[in-house]
């Protein structure tokens, strides 16, 4: 599209490419996570010649969706294609069984078909994590999880904005096996306190509250995940009022080839914008779809197992 251009059917009360608050907070499903990779995309004998405790993972994500309410807004909601990309990469050590401490880096660009100049983006977010895990007796897993990032956020035909995140979190997963496969029940709690600078200019605090499932049988994966999510903030920087967000997803998988780890996969949202009033940017209902491929490569961290000989 020219850059003299305006957008066409853009809705009367959507906020101009300026002053459009910009979705930095997409749901990170626990896939994603190196708690839920599978290690058999690697020939075992790579995974020994690497350091022990060293451990990593990377995922590479290309999908398309569609979207009914791209500027979230309360009335006249308009719809957009968008191509997305999104290589993903932690990269860490086990300083002990149940302590570790990581790099991460993802880069997120959404390239959106008819709204493209006011709309489409780039993401670049470096981070380090610290992890740890809480030992118990019960068959639930526990892990308290802190990350400290700079993303740098560019919006198409506008200058680069730079925020700095602090991520707790707290997660809660269970292992479930069936005659149906095997599967993990989890609960996450992320709080995010987001600055314009280093923990300066404070912007907005959010609290993500999922609760979901990942099952797994043969080839097959299948996801069930509700989020909600709590925004407050700076009015002037947060451009829009505090609101809360309701998201529902369902995601449906398949294993491409068995020895690779590439995955084709269908991906339903809803979600549900409240407490914004009418907010051009914070209202609304918006029904996203997508459809893709996505690549994963992994290794966790390998401890020697002490073997004891029974005495004569």
């Amino acid at each position: 599209m020219p850059e003299d251009s305006a957008p066409v059917n853009q809705p009367s009360d959507a906020p101009s490419p300026e002053d459009r608050p910009v979705d930095l907070t997409p749901v990170s499903l626990p896939r994603r996570s190196p708690n839920f990779n599978r290690l058999d995309s690697f020939e075992a004998g790579v995974l020994y010649r690497l350091p022990t405790r060293l451990f990593f993972s990377s995922t590479v994500e290309n999908s398309l969706r569609a979207e009914t309410n791209i500027f979230q807004t309360e009335r006249d909601a308009t719809t957009d294609m968008i191509y997305r990309v999104l290589p993903n990469t932690t990269l860490g050590y086990a300083l002990t069984r149940t302590t570790r401490v990581a790099c991460n880096y993802f880069f997120l660009r959404d390239q959106y078909t008819e709204f493209n100049r006011p709309l489409s983006r780039n993401f670049h977010s470096v981070g380090f994590i610290l992890s740890q895990d809480i030992p118990n007796r019960s068959k639930y897993n526990v892990n308290l999880n802190f990350m400290s990032r700079g993303l740098f956020a560019t919006m198409d035909y506008l200058d680069e904005s730079f925020f700095n995140d602090l991520l707790p979190q707290l997660s809660v997963s269970r292992p479930v096996s069936n005659r149906f496969g095997n599967g993990v029940l989890y609960l996450n709690i992320l709080g995010q306190i987001r600055f314009r600078e280093v923990l300066s200019k404070f912007q907005e605090g959010d609290q993500f509250y999922s609760l979901g499932y990942v099952h797994w049988r043969g080839p097959w994966q299948f996801l069930f995940d509700t989020t909600l999510n709590n925004n407050f903030g700076s009015k002037r920087l947060r451009l829009g009022n505090d609101n809360q967000v309701f998201i529902l997803t369902q995601e449906i998988a398949r294993r491409v080839h068995p020895r690779f780890n590439l995955q084709t996969f269908v991906r339903s949202q809803e979600i549900y914008n409240m407490g914004a009033s009418s907010s051009p940017g914070y209202a609304g209902f918006n029904y996203r779809i997508f459809g893709g491929l996505r690549f994963q490569v992994s290794k966790a961290p390998i401890f020697p197992v002490r073997m004891q000989l029974a005495s004569k």
